[in-house]
């Protein structure tokens, strides 16, 4: 069986799928309807010459249009890729870069203006919908179906291949939490360009033919209660969430409403690079007197390269939180449990494996590790990416010989439970976006004598839970750190929270900077008299209604206004994101009473573009 099949097998059902696009337009269609369309769509792309195996990459603003022109590249045996719109110049380069690391790529686009931009290779959605019906390709398990291109990084743009079997596996491995004989009802606000939001939540109804409710997420941005206001209206069984969404609807406020009955959901699965039990607690809480059940909010852990799904935290269980000794911690030793107090680390475990995979964990030679010790997370199983794409067929396979993917994360099992403690090596992850830890120390090392070590990790926030940057150097004088810092925050527009001055940089026993022993010690505390602040002075003179406005940015970005310049952008330069700004806009008519049109705030996301549009409103 493989996506192609199971979508076939919807071609007479009558189970609905329901959109809430971005202007606020519902519509519900049947699975046969859908199916229909699709075949249209896909009539469309072959008369415009477009065969098996060619590649589709989708600049759609409708979810429909999403959803029915994937389905259309499925039957036809093409290839796709969803991203997100393409609204600003940085992400234009971004999508430019994307299509430039594709061979030979077709634009589907429903946007106005993106001719201008990409002459060659574009079609225009409603120019395809009302064909004749395409004639299906049929397809194998091994051909690909889809390319899931992970979070943005500081090089090229990276593509999992995710082969017709992988998607089907990924839906049904995701459909371990379906109960037995029961038709749930899947909602979700996660866009359909992330695997958390395609797979968890449009592939696993179609596989079960499940009613679903795809809501836009721009709608969720524009207010975070109307997800909950949704959950209760659909009767919705199973939904998910991003912490970061979580998060914003807490600090938006969750409006109690007695007409809102929550009681239906029984799993909430939470996802992201990191998951904070007490956000988690706190959202249980302030939903409960809705008929929100506790322990809903489940903690999953999956990757675009494994199709989605890898572990979860079971129905009917608590999440749990492992506590253990910071001293001693090292890749391929055993970790010490403990209950928690000041000298302790704690990790929210993310649960057990979904049955279509294997994990192992690892040490740095290979060797499989015990449970209760730390290592590198492999996974292997049928809903792992056949490998990245590339234009270089001889590239080297990120699959081992033995079908294991190394993840990069560390992790651990205990008592069957996976915990993943944090990225391993040269990445990091910052608001979703993956960064080079080489490419920003080389930044900041740029007018420091060469013979200055600058190491960047990653660590968390003893109270808050929150992860921050940390800035070591052995050197002699905080200066070395300040300019460090402030050339990284000039260059890539991040926040560098904390400096510590060290007399020696450790080790490992291969001559390399152990990273870990950093991160470790700044998490129980053994740097606290040798660190120092790095918000600093303002890397550039920002003064009146500009000064002000980075001011509301510095509070919602939580970075210091010394990272923030008149051209910074504030998702692909600060690291914002659309729930970020949403409650920016939120703040500022709360502060100002002024009402702010977000299609054009969209538009002017730079700190001195939004602020000449802010101060041009009566």
């Amino acid at each position: 069986m493989n996506i192609q099949n199971s979508f076939i097998q919807l071609k007479n059902s009558l189970e609905t799928i329901t959109y809430l696009e971005a202007d606020g337009q519902e519509l519900t269609e049947t699975y046969a309807s859908l199916f229909e369309n699709a075949q249209m769509v896909l009539g469309g792309l072959q008369s415009e010459g477009l065969k098996k195996g060619d590649l589709l990459v989708f600049q759609l603003k409708s979810i429909r249009a999403q959803v029915t022109a994937f389905w259309a590249g499925i039957l036809g045996g093409m290839v796709t890729a969803i991203l997100p719109i393409a609204q600003d110049e940085k992400s234009r380069e971004y999508l430019q870069s994307v299509l430039g690391t594709l061979d030979a790529p077709h634009l589907i686009c429903d946007l106005d203006g993106m001719t201008a931009l990409f002459e060659k290779n574009i079609l225009m959605f409603r120019a395809l919908v009302e064909s004749t019906p395409g004639e299906i390709a049929p397809v194998l398990d091994s051909d690909p179906g889809m390319i899931q291109f992970t979070s943005g990084t500081a090089s090229s743009p990276k593509g999992a291949i995710l082969t017709q079997k992988n998607l089907y596996e990924g839906g049904i491995a995701s459909s371990i939490i379906v109960r037995e004989n029961t038709r749930e009802r899947y909602l979700s606000w996660l866009p359909l360009s992330h695997c958390f939001g395609f797979v968890g939540y449009h592939l696993v109804p179609i596989v079960n033919n499940f009613p679903q409710y795809l809501m836009s997420p721009v709608q969720f941005v524009q207010n975070p209660n109307r997800w909950l206001e949704k959950l209760s209206d659909f009767t919705a069984t199973v939904t998910g969430a991003a912490l970061f969404g979580i998060e914003l609807l807490l600090k938006v406020g969750i409006r109690e409403n007695p007409d809102l009955d929550l009681s239906s959901v029984y799993i909430c699965f939470c996802g992201g690079e990191d998951v904070n039990p007490h956000s988690l607690t706190a959202f249980e809480t302030a939903a409960k007197p809705m008929g929100w059940t506790a322990d809903t909010l489940k903690p999953a852990y999956g990757l675009s390269e494994t199709t989605m799904g890898v572990a979860y935290t079971p129905y009917g269980c608590k999440f749990r939180v492992d506590h253990f000794l910071g001293s001693g911690i090292g890749i391929g030793e055993k970790l010490f449990f403990c209950d928690p107090d000041d000298d302790t680390i704690s990790r929210v475990a993310v649960g057990v494996l979904d049955e279509c995979n294997e994990v192992v964990i690892k040490d740095l030679t290979g060797n499989i590790l015990d449970s209760e010790y730390l290592g590198l997370i492999h996974i292997r199983g049928t809903n792992v990416m056949t490998g990245y794409y590339s234009k270089n067929k001889n590239e080297s396979s990120p699959i081992d010989p033995d079908g294991w993917f190394n993840t990069g994360d560390l992790g651990f099992f205990r008592n069957g439970w996976l915990t993943v403690f944090g990225r391993y090596k040269d990445i990091i992850i910052v608001n979703g976006e993956n960064y080079l830890v080489s490419d920003l120390e080389k930044t900041g090392k740029q007018g420091l004598p060469k013979v200055t070590n600058l190491i960047l990790v990653q660590g968390k926030d003893r109270q808050t839970q929150d992860n921050c940057l940390i800035l070591f150097s052995d050197a002699s004088s905080p200066e070395v750190l300040i300019s460090g810092s402030h050339a990284i925050s000039k260059t890539w527009q991040l926040p560098i929270h904390w400096g510590v001055l060290i007399d020696t940089i450790p080790k490992t026993t291969s001559g390399k900077i152990n990273r870990l022993t950093l991160a470790i010690g700044w998490e129980q505390g053994d740097y606290e008299d040798q660190s120092f602040s790095l918000a600093g002075a303002s890397l550039t003179e920002l003064d009146g209604h500009y000064k002000e406005m980075a001011q509301h940015w510095e509070r919602i970005l939580n970075i210091p206004i010394a990272d923030i310049s008149l051209n910074s952008h504030f998702i692909f330069d600060l690291g914002g994101d659309s729930l970020g700004l949403i409650d920016l806009l939120y703040q500022l008519e709360k502060t100002y009473g002024k009402i702010l049109d977000p299609d054009v705030i969209r538009r002017r996301l730079t700190l001195k573009e939004m602020t000449d549009y802010f101060q041009a409103l009566k």
